[in-house]
């Protein structure tokens, strides 16, 4: 049984500096039960002017973002992506709050996005987000990786492309929420 509409949330960043990393990549899902094949998303790859954080690890995992950014194919800058993440947000949620869902949400993405550096407005989030480790830990012994949970319910290995992780997440907790 489907319980509440959510957002699954991704980025992929220039790092793991909460206060540092820039966003190369938001992608978002909002799930709200129906078809999965009709969810509203969103999905941007960002341009920066100059990038003033990066480590080695991250900038290797996303080489095809950084030359997609490099070659202005199909990117937009960081004031665009927030304007027209704001208002998608406004559109799949018109008043209220929205619960966040994703792998790292609040440890990571929630972080990074609200950062100095990319300064999305979060403030229509709710506080507590869903978190598919947390909900697949009693099928465990531990609180399970996305990878994991996908090997379970029959997906690939995640990605690193936002909007497919995003939608990995979202069949992590449709399967949890099945009747």
């Amino acid at each position: 049984m489907f319980r509440f509409p959510y957002v699954s949330l991704d980025a992929e960043t220039t790092g793991t500096d909460l206060d540092r990393a820039h966003v190369l990549q938001l992608a978002a899902v909002y799930d709200d039960g129906s078809y999965i094949d009709s969810l509203s998303n969103f999905n941007v790859v960002i341009r920066w002017p100059d990038i003033y954080y990066a480590n080695e690890y991250a900038l290797n995992l996303n080489k095809g973002l950084l030359e997609r950014a490099y070659k202005k194919d199909r990117v937009i800058s960081i004031e665009e992506a927030r304007e027209q993440f704001r208002k998608w947000i406004d559109f799949v949620q018109p008043g209220g709050r929205i619960t966040p869902a994703g792998k790292n949400i609040q440890g990571f993405d929630i972080p990074i996005l609200g950062n100095s550096v990319n300064d999305f407005n979060l403030r229509r989030f709710n506080r507590r987000s869903l978190d598919p480790g947390s909900m697949f830990a009693e099928d465990f012994d531990h609180v399970p990786s996305l990878d994991e949970i996908n090997k379970m319910t029959g997906r690939g290995a995640v990605s690193h492309n936002a909007l497919a992780d995003c939608m990995d997440v979202v069949y992590a907790i449709r399967y949890k929420w099945k009747d």
